[in-house]
C-alpha cells in the first residue's frame, strides 16, 4: 500500500504466473520418439564453381522508397542541371530525392519531396545540390547519419548542418563527380 496523489491509498498485487496455451498448439498423444543429427556443410571449394558474384544490381533510384533509402541524393532550387543529377544518381545507386521547392516546379513528383511537409528520412548518407536547408527540410533530415552539402553559400544552414560541406556551384560539382566516378569503373 502507499499514498497517491490526493491523498488516495493505492494498493498493488503481485501477479499472478499465467500461461496460456492454443488449441492444437502441441499434440496431446505422445508421437514417435524423433533423432537429432548433425549434417556436414560442405567446405567452400566442394561448392559448385558455376556461382559467380555479379555484384549489386543496379537499383532505378526514382524507385526506392525515401523511408528505406541507404543513400539520398537530393536537390534544392540551386539545381538547374537535371541530366546530370539523374545520371550521378543512377551512378551513386541513390535513392532520388528533393526540396519542397522543386517538387512544388514538378521536377521530381511529391511523394519525393524530404522535409517535415514530405518525408522524414534517415539514411546513412544524404548528399545534397543546391539546398539553402529551411527549418522544414532540415527537420526531414534530422535523423541522417552523414549529410554532404554543396552549396555556394557559405552561410546556408544546410551548410552549418553538413558533416562535409563543399563550397561551389552544383552545375560544377556534378559532371565533375560524375567523370571521376566513371574513371574510377
Amino acid at each position: 500500500m502507499r499514498l497517491a496523489d490526493g491523498g488516495r491509498i493505492e494498493q498493488t498485487l503481485p501477479a499472478a504466473p499465467v500461461i496460456l496455451v492454443a488449441p492444437e498448439s502441441a499434440d496431446p498423444k505422445p508421437s514417435a520418439r524423433r533423432e537429432a543429427r548433425v549434417l556436414p556443410i560442405p567446405a567452400l571449394s566442394e561448392v559448385d564453381e558455376t556461382i559467380e558474384d555479379c555484384g549489386l544490381l543496379p537499383v532505378d533510384p526514382y524507385s526506392v522508397p525515401l523511408q528505406e533509402a541507404d543513400f539520398i541524393i537530393s536537390a534544392g532550387n540551386g539545381v538547374s542541371d537535371w541530366e546530370s543529377f539523374s545520371e550521378l544518381a543512377k551512378v551513386l545507386n541513390a535513392a532520388v530525392a528533393g526540396t519542397r521547392a522543386v517538387c512544388d516546379a514538378n521536377y521530381l513528383p511529391r511523394h519525393r519531396q524530404v522535409g517535415a511537409s514530405g518525408t522524414l528520412v534517415n539514411p546513412r548518407c544524404y548528399l545534397s545540390f543546391g539546398i539553402s536547408g529551411a527549418p522544414q527540410h532540415l527537420q526531414g533530415i534530422a535523423r541522417c547519419e552523414r549529410v554532404i552539402a554543396v552549396n555556394t553559400d557559405l552561410h546556408a544552414d544546410m551548410i552549418k548542418r553538413a558533416d562535409l560541406a563543399i563550397i561551389a556551384d552544383a552545375q560544377t560539382v556534378m559532371p565533375s563527380l560524375l567523370a571521376l566516378l566513371r574513371k574510377q569503373r
